[in-house]
């Protein structure tokens, strides 16, 4: 097994367990690994597991990211990985060790690796040895500082607000009062039935114990049979006869317990000490059972605390406009109480609806607010992707299955394992990749493209499409047994000129957003706009509207939007013809060149994205690239 460190500073940093392939890291909260740092995109890079002659390969991809890749100081668009490698996306610097979580025999125990952790377990600067365990047996521990530990850890479960909060506070407290080499909570994940190790750092000492295994039979026994166990490599045990793990890597004493919450098993707590160091005593088992108790009521406050937190977000955002979509309209209303009864159900949803209705925004409200919402969203636009690369982007494709296939490759099925799937236009799938899909959602297992092994996915699909399906399906066009898997729960979204109502409402939500990004927040309409967008047909729905809206802020200079700066499509139905745009020529009014327009406005834009050369391409409808080129050719600075 193997594990990833973001440094936080000299000798500290948070460790990710990579307990599962793929992981991916980025801002966005839907990552497995989510770094909060706005040098870090969205979706920044990814890491896979390979199966390889002496064990895993991990690989590091980048996903297109601002900032790119830095391996030890190189740039890279993907590598293997070893173990000690240091990975900086954007400002934040990680670390990629390889961490054995098996059971090693003694024959294969790294010489190296004892003489190292010899030399550092005799100095202080990392961690005390233990000393005095002897005494302690003779005269007992004392029953005031274990009566003070106990109240300190109760103080911790009844205020830990999060996941790490608690973890931290309980590896602190077993390393204050237990003083073990390594102190290890593992908290268990019901969904997929794993372990996750919340390992501590502490600088170099963790470097050297990252290589050296704690034991899994130790471990394995707690899990199976729900009883704290204290372990010595000097007694027999007839629980521990095949640990050979505690005598490979010279762990002189482990001691386990289970958190257990009723008959619910939460996770456990493992501590132990090595090399020549006094072994645990009867009194410290207690003191960690009771620990692990504390650690139970801890871990329930948090989850209710998060569900509380989910609880209230949903509440604020029916406040604003429920699941940040505006509108207040009755076919609206049946919208919002569709989503609220979809995402209490596991099955596929359908969504129909005109090309710029909100049906991504629908998608993901359901997986917001479904059980699945701390899981990732995929979204896939099936229209985007060329019919031969579809199956490779949906299912994934091993190393050689085509030109050009030069690594193994997770489809987003895989990358949405546990969450869920958003397929739009769902039908311009291609009719063979529509068997396909129709077997992974009936079976729910996979196979890459040019792979010969199944592999099990559990996602929820919501699939949605500009046509009506049905009809489609009556044309021969797409599968029949495919819709009816897809059709089990369908909304229709009512396009905006059905939404009388709500036009007001959108526009005004849009000016103060853009308003606000621009530095105007005083920016209003004249009223003769909004009786314009009034009789407007909308084509292109709520993202027409959101695009006008934009286009106006950028291009207006007074307090007042006014009929004057609405694009002239709106205002007239249709394009502007070639005699207005020249009617100023015959006049003698000089024109200014097409050359000159285009500077000009894009140092508009640039103004308004305050330099953002990402977000000013994204309004220009141009790629990065072709923008560095503009701005180089009109010397934009």
């Amino acid at each position: 097994m193997a594990r990833l460190i973001v440094k936080e500073g000299p000798g500290r940093g948070t460790a990710y367990e990579l307990v599962e392939s793929p992981v991916t890291i980025g801002r966005d909260p839907t990552n497995v690994i989510q770094i909060p740092s706005e040098t870090v995109s969205r979706n920044h890079a990814i890491l896979t597991a390979v199966p390889g002659s002496e064990g895993e390969i991990w690989r590091i991809e980048d996903l297109r990211s601002k900032n790119g890749i830095l391996l030890n100081g190189k740039r890279v668009t993907q590598a293997e990985l070893t173990s000690g490698d240091e990975i900086r996306l954007g400002e934040v610097v990680l670390t990629f060790v390889l961490r054995d979580f098996d059971v090693v025999p003694a024959e294969s125990g790294d010489s190296g690796t004892r003489l190292q952790l010899k030399d550092i377990l005799k100095r202080d600067s990392f961690v005390k040895r233990p000393e005095g365990a002897r005494a302690t047996v003779e005269i007992g521990r004392d029953p005031r500082q274990s009566l003070l530990a106990l109240l300190e850890m109760s103080n911790l479960a009844a205020s830990a607000r999060s996941y790490p909060e608690l973890f931290a506070g309980i590896t602190a407290a077993l390393e204050k009062n237990l003083r073990p080499h390594r102190a290890v909570p593992m908290l268990f994940d019901e969904q997929k039935g794993l372990l996750r190790p919340w390992v501590s750092q502490r600088g170099e000492f963790d470097k050297v114990l990252s290589r050296i295994p704690i034991s899994t039979t130790v471990v394995k026994y707690v899990q199976e049979h729900r009883d704290a166990i204290l372990s010595e490599a000097t007694r027999e045990d007839a629980r521990l006869r095949d640990a050979r793990s505690i005598t490979a890597h010279e762990i002189t004493s482990a001691m386990c317990a289970p958190i257990l919450l009723g008959d619910r098993f939460l996770g456990l707590l493992y501590v132990d000490r090595l090399g020549d160091a006094e072994g645990f005593t009867k009194e410290d088992l207690e003191l960690l059972t009771a620990f692990a108790l504390q650690a139970a009521a801890g871990i329930e406050n948090v989850r209710m605390t998060e569900e509380i937190g989910r609880e209230r977000y949903v509440r604020e955002k029916a406040a604003r406009g429920e699941y940040d979509i505006v509108g207040r309209c009755e076919g609206m209303q049946r919208v919002f109480r569709f989503i609220a009864r979809a995402a209490t159900s596991e099955a596929s949803v359908l969504i129909e609806g005109e090309s710029g209705t909100g049906k991504e925004l629908v998608a993901r409200a359901i997986h917001l607010n479904s059980r699945r919402r701390h899981q990732p969203f995929e979204a896939v636009n099936c229209a985007a992707i060329a019919p031969t690369l579809i199956e490779s982007e949906l299912f994934g494709h091993v190393r050689g299955a085509f030109t050009g296939a030069d690594r193994d490759r997770p489809g987003r099925f895989e990358l949405a394992d546990g969450g869920t799937l958003f397929l739009d236009e769902i039908a311009e799938l291609p009719e063979a990749s529509q068997s396909k899909l129709l077997r992974t959602l009936e079976t729910g297992e996979l196979r890459r493209v040019g792979g010969v092994k199944d592999i099990k996915v559990n996602v929820r699909v919501v699939a949605a499409t500009n046509r009506r399906l049905d009809e489609e399906r009556a044309a021969g066009r797409f599968r029949e047994d495919l819709y009816f898997r897809l059709n089990v729960l369908k909304v229709s979204l009512p396009p905006l000129r059905e939404r009388q109502g709500d036009i007001d409402l959108l526009a005004e939500h849009f000016l103060k957003h853009f308003a606000e990004k621009c530095g105007r927040p005083q920016l209003r309409f004249h009223e003769r706009v909004l009786e314009l967008f009034r009789t407007y047909p909308w084509p292109g729905n709520v993202r027409e509207l959101r695009n006008a809206v934009e286009r106006m802020v950028v291009m207006s200079d007074g307090p007042v939007l006014t009929v004057d700066d609405v694009p002239y499509e709106i205002r007239s139905g249709g394009p502007a013809p070639a005699e207005e745009v020249v009617a100023g020529a015959a006049e003698g009014v000089e024109l200014p060149t097409l050359r000159e327009v285009e500077r000009r406005y894009i140092e508009r834009v640039l103004r308004y994205t305050g330099g953002n050369r990402k977000e000013a391409a994204r309004i220009l409808g141009i790629d990065r690239s072709t923008l560095y080129a503009r701005m180089k050719a009109y010397g934009i600075n």
